[in-house]
């Protein structure tokens, strides 16, 4: 607005300039040479300064009168347009409230406004997307469906409704229809990245792990998934697929994929566990030996060193440690060959050697996380087969609430490592697949513990914290009534004086047996 009163003041100021430098004293006549008629008349005499206020008058009121005749000459449309926009802006009113309706869950709301959104629109098809979304966010997917299988019929919306409707149908429980529609929209397609989503989702619902391989090439190839997350889906997969065809009699596919898994993807333990049992049964451990000592430089695993157990079992025990030590020596400086250090030198009898192993992580000040229920049984057990039982009673009550380990949830060694459920391998292809961390089912499921073993062998059924407490509290009674009472009082006393165990370490590597 201002510039406009700026250039009228420019304009009034030059005009003024104008008349003034003309003055008054310059005069225009103006004649008519007619002797007679209507265009005879007298001589007029006008100053310049007149005749410049005349002019500018008149050209003031030429544009105001133009600018009116062009004012009603666009009144009809302009009548429309404000009538359309007026209209327009209770449509997008309407819309606005049909969804804020179902995001609270007023269905009956959501359904009035989302029909007024249709009414005043005057597209059919916005008008079907309002009032799918509307119903979708209410949770009633039947009315949501309806409305995006009306939406096939147009071109326009057709992609529109295949993806409202795989997504409804798969939320409804219909993995097949929602794989039809998926399917379609992806093969039509190649850049329709939520059809690449949700039919991965559903053959993965549907325990159809072929098929999900193929959805999952197909995803890599069109850069829908990044290539770390595609290979380790791809593990999960294979393993799955290998461990479902084994029960078939089918062992040579099944090793095959399982091998491959493990060789893609060694730090995906399953995978290698199942691998080494089905090359073992083919007569082909020093192959399996190989795989588990990849997979243990990659990534360590306690169920690693069992299948290596499996594979060894009946050879000397000059062959076993070995074989034990080769695999330490791909990843020396881990917490879980430390731990195998000690297993096996509980396994020889070594008692103090092995304490001295898990001293490290055993002390008050030590870099690690706090002790696992697996460690705090490791060292309950050597403190027992040193003959001291009041050690021993606190490291199993200690491993009573100690942290689980998620990737392993302290299962029996003498039974399966990674018993999976097809409902368990469906959760790793998400679990492990997109962030590469394996998550024991038992753990995630929190199912109930179970103890774990190393050398003596224990029931396979589910126990409780209690039942753990309870078996060695039993244990310590009865051991208590071989032990002298007068070296009991001495060491306890001992153990009270030390400031952790590896003080107490010291003191045993002092007293004679």
């Amino acid at each position: 607005m201002t510039k406009y009163v700026m250039a009228f003041l420019i304009c009034l100021a030059a005009l003024a300039g104008l008349m003034l430098y003309v003055g008054d004293d310059a005069t225009l006549t103006l004649t008519s040479s007619a002797q007679s008629g209507v265009l005879m008349m007298n001589p007029i005499v006008l100053t310049w300064q007149a005749v410049i206020v005349l002019g500018t008058v008149g050209v003031v009121s030429l544009i105001l009168i133009w600018s009116l005749i062009s004012w009603l000459w666009r009144l009809p449309s302009r009548i429309r347009s404000g009538v359309g926009l007026r209209r327009r802006n209770q449509a997008l009113d309407a819309m606005e409230e049909a969804l804020l309706a179902g995001a609270d869950g007023d269905a009956s709301k959501a359904r009035k406004k989302a029909e007024r959104a249709r009414t005043l629109i005057g597209s059919e098809d916005l008008g079907r997307i309002v009032s799918a979304q509307s119903a979708e966010a209410c949770g009633d997917n039947t009315e949501a469906a309806s409305h995006y299988t009306a939406m096939l019929t147009s071109e326009k919306t057709r992609s529109t409704g295949q993806h409202g409707l795989a997504r409804t149908l798969m939320a409804c429980g219909d993995i097949h229809g929602a794989i039809e529609h998926a399917q379609e929209a992806y093969d039509s397609n190649k850049n329709a990245r939520w059809a690449f989503d949700i039919l991965f989702q559903a053959q993965l619902a549907d325990y159809n792990w072929g098929q999900a391989l193929e959805v999952l090439d197909q995803g890599e190839k069109r850069k829908h998934i990044s290539k770390d997350v595609a290979r380790r889906r791809r593990a999960v997969l294979l393993a799955a697929e290998a461990d479902r065809i084994v029960e078939s009699g089918q062992s040579k596919l099944a090793t095959e994929l399982a091998v491959k898994a493990s060789t893609t993807t060694p730090e995906f333990s399953p995978a290698v566990a199942l691998s080494a049992k089905l090359l073992k049964i083919a007569g082909e451990s020093k192959k399996a030996i190989n795989l588990i000592e990849k997979a243990w430089a990659k990534k360590p695993h306690p169920a690693l060193s069992l299948a290596l157990y499996d594979l060894i079992e009946g050879e000397s025990k000059r062959t076993r440690g070995k074989r034990i030590d080769a695999l330490v020596r791909t990843n020396p400086n881990h917490k879980e060959s430390h731990m195998l250090q000690a297993e096996e030198k509980l396994r020889d009898e070594d008692y103090v050697a092995a304490l001295s192993v898990l001293a490290p992580y055993l002390t008050l000040d030590s870099e690690e996380a706090a002790p696992s229920a697996r460690l705090c049984q490791l060292a309950g057990q050597i403190e027992e087969k040193l003959g001291n039982m009041s050690d021993a009673r606190l490291w199993y009550e200690r491993s009573a609430t100690a942290p689980l380990e998620p990737d392993w949830s302290d299962l029996d060694p003498e039974g399966e490592a990674f018993d999976y459920s097809d409902a368990d391998w469906r959760r790793l292809a998400f679990s492990f697949g997109d962030t590469g961390e394996l998550i024991h089912p038992r753990y995630e499921t929190g199912a109930s513990r179970r103890r774990a073993g190393l050398l003596e062998e224990h029931s396979s059924q589910d126990e409780t914290e209690e039942d753990v407490i309870r078996d060695f509290e039993d244990i310590q009674n009865t051991d208590r009534t071989e032990i002298d009472v007068e070296e009991e009082v001495v060491l306890s006393d001992e153990i009270v004086s030390k400031d952790d165990l590896s003080a107490r370490l010291d003191s045993l590597l002092d007293k004679p047996k």
